[in-house]
């Protein structure tokens, strides 16, 4: 969820001619109420009031205002366990990739390979600049949250699917990686279409923040495998994220994934099967 767009949702609710000294503790917990009546998911609702009392923060920070928004409570998150790519899935995922102009097809398959594999954001896919992509070393340069530069992998696949969609490319004055059929820099907005367009044809889950989190997902399970550690502290910075404390859910689900797939059922020898 866009933190521009959180902020521009409670600027509206509570009036953006309101003068600071007028926003009170009540307006902003009317706002909160309100948010529980619209046709959001729990996490959402608790993203919004999130993303509110830090911007409340700074506004306090700066101006002052006659109350403390430390005292707006953040309610947690339902606990959701991430839908885990099988590699059928991914497979088929690929496979149903397809549109009418082949370039575009191999663009939608390298974006959808990228977020995957590298766990880039979406604006990160919109922003890639071709300057920034090191086939050499195998890894990338994005601009994460924040104008933050950080680097990120690129695997073999992934860098024959952006082969193919760039040999295909009519576009190639441009210094943006992802273009759109008119030869602009891909857009957010288109990303978020075709990837919803693929979802109606899947029989699982799919979305931009979906193929990032089965990045750090494999991430932590390739390493417990590997190493008999998670490498968390490094998936931190792959992933841009600001706190290890982010992180650390996806460590969580590797280890709940190897301890159901090392499971040895007590039942099954008992009654010697």
């Amino acid at each position: 969820m866009d933190y521009q767009n959180c902020i521009m949702v409670i600027v509206k609710a509570i009036g953006p001619s309101t003068p600071l000294e007028g926003l009170s503790y009540q307006a902003v917990s009317n706002y909160i109420l309100s948010l529980y009546d619209r046709p959001l998911s729990r996490s959402s609702v608790a993203t919004y009031i999130r993303n509110a009392r830090i911007f409340l923060r700074l506004v306090h920070q700066e101006y002052g205002l006659s109350f403390d928004p430390k005292k707006i409570k953040v309610p947690k998150s339902p606990k959701k366990i991430v839908h885990f790519y099988t590699d059928a899935e991914i497979q088929y995922l690929f496979s149903c990739i397809q549109t009418s102009i082949p370039w575009i097809t191999a663009r939608n398959s390298a974006i959808i390979s990228l977020m995957l594999d590298s766990g880039i954001r979406q604006k990160e896919v919109c922003g890639l600049q071709k300057a920034n992509i090191d086939k050499e070393r195998m890894l990338m340069k994005v601009i994460g949250k924040g104008a933050k530069d950080r680097l990120v992998p690129l695997g073999y696949i992934s860098s024959l699917f952006l082969d193919d969609y760039l040999s295909q490319c009519p576009y190639e004055d441009t210094g943006y990686v992802f273009v759109d059929r008119l030869g602009h820099p891909l857009s957010g907005n288109a990303v978020r279409v075709f990837v919803n367009r693929l979802q109606k044809q899947l029989p699982f889950d799919l979305s931009s923040h979906k193929l990032r989190h089965n990045f750090a997902t494999n991430y932590c399970v390739d390493n417990l495998r590997k190493n008999g550690n998670t490498g968390v502290y490094e998936l931190s910075i792959l992933m841009g994220h600001e706190s290890i404390e982010t992180t650390k859910k996806y460590e969580h689900f590797a280890h709940e994934l190897l301890a159901v797939e090392h499971n040895h059922s007590h039942l099954d020898e008992v009654f010697h099967v």
